[in-house]
């Protein structure tokens, strides 16, 4: 069993040599995630000079070892959590500014030309309880009413057409939702960067940051770097050397496997439409085909924060055989896990905190926000509000009392879930 994303098989990572930044830029991005890169485009494609900086390998984070699964990423509370926080008004604005993210990306893609496997054949969401169902039917309602989003309920003696899964009580579709190759979309989103003229420097860290006249400087082990402004895109990777980002998010750990290549007639039995896959429990699970239809990518929340392989494997192979009993018998080919950032609003941030810009907090949900909020980033920062203007902008990018960064709390705070997901509650 391989321990690197499935994904680095058909798009590997470069092996690259870290060497000196420029002494001066325009602009400096620390992360070299999809929220980086696509603010780097837009602002070297208006005549600046940016650089780009990575601590690990290019696509070593988040970017490459997702699922690839893309959608309007709805906020976590929902409409009425929505609008006990933020009103009716702001509500509507942000969820239908959310469902055009796959259009975007969609288009973004045929812009820039970038071959990522992209298709949108929909996303069936699956309900483990009578009570789930009920509860999943009104918000599919409610959203469609809110903003438009297009979709169809499927009772529970229509649901053998969507899933192979008897472990359901029917279920939603959402069927503009979508999916691609991440770790292809990434490539190709480096590619076009680098075109623009943008230096991008892979292994090597930012240890301090530090104002001066102009704006900034940027200290690395290989030199300085003088920057009029400062991108900060570095989400569940954000380090202690940008403390005022980093208490203001939750770094998770995600796994994923993958299985070995399975008949073509056992893939059609378990996903008959191909489509994007996931369930009402309250520990996230997400699973879909391969996006050559040989294997199934099973995800859900990882063991703890450290990477734990065997663990992570174990338990997302336990997850996956109790939705389809059929793969208990076919091997685990890959098992990988990366960081995502959770936020104490359940909302991405983006804008401009202490002089410094920055886009994060995706709650596991990137693919396509991610690269909508880098652009609007680059547009921030090149003063040009009206492109940059996103719903999310007044936002408050919340932290807690005490809360510096490390999420000690969170493996007792999933474990409930966990329990309470045992339980059907």
């Amino acid at each position: 069993m391989k321990s690197h994303p499935y994904w680095w098989e058909h798009a590997p990572r470069e092996t690259t040599k870290p060497v000196s930044p420029p002494e001066k830029v325009d602009i400096a991005i620390v992360g070299a995630g999809f929220s980086g890169l696509s603010a780097a485009l837009v602002l070297a494609r208006a005549g600046l000079k940016v650089v780009v900086f990575e601590a690990g390998q290019l696509g070593e984070g988040a970017s490459s070892r997702n699922g690839g699964m893309v959608g309007p990423s709805f906020h976590k509370l929902g409409i009425a959590g929505l609008t006990a926080k933020y009103g009716k008004e702001k509500t509507n604005e942000i969820l239908r500014e959310s469902v055009g993210f796959t259009d975007f990306l969609e288009d973004f893609l045929r812009v820039e030309k970038i071959n990522a496997d992209f298709t949108r054949k929909g996303r069936f969401l699956g309900a483990l309880k009578p009570a789930h169902f009920d509860r999943m039917e009104k918000q599919f309602e409610a959203l469609r009413e809110t903003c438009g989003v297009s979709g169809k309920v499927i009772p529970h003696a229509d649901q053998a057409s969507e899933t192979g899964s008897s472990k359901f009580f029917g279920g939603v579709v959402y069927d503009k939702d979508g999916g691609l190759h991440p770790a292809k979309f990434h490539n190709g989103l480096i590619s076009n960067v680098r075109a623009a003229g943008v230096t991008i420097l892979a292994h090597l860290l930012v240890d301090d940051i530090t104002r001066n006249t102009t704006g900034f400087q940027l200290t690395t082990a290989l030199g300085k770097t003088n920057a009029t402004r400062v991108a900060v895109c570095t989400n569940g990777y954000t380090g202690p050397q940008f403390p005022e980002l980093r208490r203001r998010i939750l770094p998770l750990r995600s796994a994923i496997i993958a299985t070995e290549e399975l008949p073509s007639e056992l893939i059609l039995k378990l996903m008959p439409k191909a489509r994007m896959y996931g369930d009402s429990r309250r520990i996230v699970a997400y699973y879909r085909p391969s996006p050559d239809g040989k294997r199934i990518l099973f995800g859900g929340r990882a063991t703890g924060i450290v990477d734990n392989p065997i663990k992570n494997a174990r338990q997302l192979r336990q997850s996956m055989t109790d939705i389809f009993p059929e793969l208990k018998f076919n091997a685990t080919s890959h098992v990988w896990s990366g960081l995502v950032a959770y936020t104490f609003d359940h909302a991405p941030h983006l804008g401009l905190h202490d002089g410094l810009y920055f886009a994060m907090g995706y709650c596991g949900s990137g693919v396509a926000r991610s690269t909508y909020f880098g652009q609007k980033l680059g547009y921030k920062m090149l003063d040009q509000e009206e492109k940059g203007h996103t719903a999310f902008d007044d936002i408050p990018f919340q932290t807690k009392a005490l809360y510096s960064g490390n999420p000690w709390f969170m493996p007792m705070v999933l474990n409930w879930h966990r329990m309470a997901d045992r339980f059907g509650l």
